[in-house]
């Protein structure tokens, strides 16, 4: 395929084949920017790319100099324009693609290709900032060998062959790789953003600030990875895994939403096992922390528990990939007071909605004779009367409540949640909805477990005096094997849930797991390695305290064996060849005529040289006749003997010059 492409080539001007492979990098290097910067860069860019093209082709004149410079002045323009700044990465990733499209527009000699091509090598680059999924780096990989491949084929007066050129950059990029692992493994890690670049905020999906009826259900239908978690030791079983997130107080007889972020410090006491593990958080909108309900132990300086004992990172979002190492106790009391604002929050329901639930709450609880036999009372009526767990839930009316308890009778998790919440509040009790995850998929090649947004659950806390907040879940109630089995198992098989007969598939489930493990190592060994695991990673090298200084002298150390090692290896891989000893007499022979003043021609070869050098100097005719019978003998002999070359050396030396 490579000599078809060259053959394709060869009909183009010298400078036409080398703009074909420096357009087909540059291209390369802007297509993963499509869809994150404006798209009429992206439209400049290609355009300016096809007009340099057709001039080359059409063997027009290139633009003057002023048209260059007003078209990249209003390109300019344009960006600062669209974004309002010239700084951050959409902005300045723009900028690079518009100024690459324009440099193409006065090339003319290899220096202006080359410019272009280091233009591409920012723009594939840069393409990291917005994503580093394993994914990619095939694909970065492809890219920056065909721009070092065009490097080469640029500056050779004839252009390098395809499979030579290719063969050159496979065996520098395994040149390369050692100090890359040097600098990789000893170059300081700092906090915070790289070169404090600002995250890019993405429109992912994930739970949000408000639940609805029909929110959870659709977001179940979802296989996205919400977060990875990796426990020290056994795992809690499934009926213990709720992933807490925002908790909702605010109750229009409808919706549900966040009441806020609010610091407190209420105490959570473990009263059972208490499990370890790190969490891994895909990017996300907001700065929430799910953790195995409830957290006891966390990084305080990089997180805080508001008041609803929700987790929250410190910084605004979570935008990029982040862990965190926690400690949680499933089983656990609040040994706080409830405070009288947060009673009053979380007890509040508007009156002129869902009045036959208000009643019906009334009345059970007079039955009940307590707050615990009514919650009892509750979840025996979900288990009890013909309620359905399904995926595909009616639209329900302005009463919600009303309708899903009296009419449609079918729901996912958010009905049972919020129906159990708004019945607990109308006879007093503080209640409210949590929102997270519930379960997750171990993954045994990994050993970790993974978190899908189907995973997505909700459920309800009652507050009850003398033991503070109680996680109440009414789908344990209605469909247990929910929370035991997962919602494959929930869902009845008459019921159509994506995905699942893949996931019943074992050989699609191994692949999937093994896709996943070896993303998950990719994530956490290159994309997540910061300062901790540097440090962790030197300390398996002796160095206990990898200190700035220490590190800085580590780096260097490296660098200079790495550069004696490639010195030593390129010294011996061009070293001079051993001389020729026949040669070297020659050239002696050479020396010594050409000082009795009968040097050597270009053109001659021995035999002529020797019989021009007797006919000039007669004196010497016969001694240089046995000279050329001993050099024929020693060079084209079949089998010469060492003492030709002795006779060789001492006939030369007898020369007088």
């Amino acid at each position: 395929m490579s000599a078809v492409l060259d053959n394709h080539l060869q009909q183009l001007t010298p400078l036409g084949q080398r703009l074909v492979w420096v357009i087909a990098g540059l291209a390369l290097s802007a297509a993963p920017h499509f869809g994150h910067v404006a798209i009429w860069t992206m439209l400049l860019a290609a355009a300016a790319t096809a007009l340099r093209m057709t001039i080359e082709i059409k063997r027009w004149p290139l633009p003057p100099k002023a048209v260059n410079t007003g078209f990249a002045f209003a390109a300019l323009v344009g960006v600062l324009l669209s974004y309002r700044t010239l700084n951050g990465i959409d902005a300045g990733t723009s900028l690079l693609l518009v100024m690459a499209g324009m440099k193409l527009l006065e090339t003319r000699t290899p220096r202006d290709l080359t410019v272009v091509v280091f233009l591409s090598y920012f723009a594939l680059f840069a393409a990291f900032l917005y994503n580093q999924e394993m994914m990619l780096l095939p694909y970065m990989l492809f890219t920056a060998g065909l721009l070092t491949m065009t490097l080469m084929r640029i500056h050779q007066t004839e252009p390098m062959p395809i499979r030579e050129a290719a063969g050159t950059t496979a065996k520098m990029f395994l040149q390369a790789l050692p100090l890359a692992a040097l600098l990789f493994v000893f170059f300081p890690r700092l906090p915070g953003q790289f070169w404090a670049v600002p995250a890019r905020e993405k429109a992912l999906t994930g739970l949000s600030e408000e639940m609805t009826p029909g929110d959870v259900s659709e977001l179940s239908l979802s296989s996205a990875i919400a977060f990875r978690v990796r426990f020290e030791g056994e795992p809690p079983p499934p009926r213990e895994r709720y992933w807490r997130g925002p908790v909702m107080h605010l109750f229009d007889g409808r919706r549900w939403r966040h009441a806020g972020a609010a610091y407190s410090p209420q105490e959570v006491a473990a009263s059972g096992s208490s499990y370890r593990y790190r969490i891994s958080l895909e990017p996300q909108r907001y700065n929430w922390i799910f953790a195995l309900d409830m957290a006891t132990r966390w990084d305080r300086a990089r997180a805080y528990r508001a008041e609803d004992f929700q987790l929250y990172a410190r910084q605004e979002q979570i935008a990029v990939l982040t862990s965190y190492d926690l400690e949680s106790s499933p089983t656990y009391v609040t040994t706080s007071e409830l405070r009288p604002d947060l009673r009053r929050l979380d007890t509040y329901i508007p009156r002129n909605r869902n009045p036959r639930t208000l009643e019906l709450a009334r009345q059970m609880r007079e039955s009940a004779g307590s707050d615990e036999a009514f919650i009892q009372s509750v979840l025996t009526k979900f288990g009890s009367e013909e309620f359905y767990y399904t995926l595909q839930p009616p639209a329900l009316n302005v009463n919600a409540v009303d309708d899903f308890l009296f009419n449609t009778k079918r729901g996912f998790c958010e009905h049972f949640a919020s129906a159990f919440t708004v019945m607990a509040r109308s006879v007093g009790i503080p209640a409210r909805v949590v929102t997270g995850y519930q379960g997750g998929e171990f993954n045994s090649m990994g050993g970790y477990f993974i978190v899908r947004q189907s995973d997505a659950h909700a459920w309800s806390e009652v507050w009850l005096e003398g033991r503070g907040w109680q996680r109440i879940d009414p789908t344990a109630a209605i469909a247990p094997e929910r929370i035991e089995r997962g919602l494959d198992a929930a869902i009845s098989a008459e019921e159509d849930v994506p995905g699942r007969v893949l996931r019943q598939s074992a050989l699609f489930s191994k692949i999937r797991m093994a896709w996943d493990a070896a993303n998950t190592f990719w994530n956490n060994q290159v994309v997540e390695f910061g300062e901790d695991q540097q440090r962790w990673l030197l300390e398996k090298f002796n160095i206990k305290d990898p200190r700035w200084e220490y590190l800085g002298v580590g780096l260097i150390l490296g660098l200079l064996g790495f550069f004696l090692i490639l010195s030593a290896y390129l010294a011996w891989k061009f070293k001079p060849r051993s001389r020729d000893p026949v040669a070297h007499v020659y050239e002696q022979l050479c020396r010594k005529l050409a000082k009795l003043g009968v040097p050597r021609q270009p053109h001659e070869g021995p035999n002529d040289y020797v019989t021009r050098a007797a006919q000039a100097r007669p004196e010497l005719a016969t001694q240089l006749a046995e000279v050329r019978a001993v050099y024929v003998g020693l060079r084209y002999g079949p089998t010469p003997l060492p003492t030709q070359l002795s006779r060789l050396k001492f006939l030369v030396n007898q020369l007088e010059a």
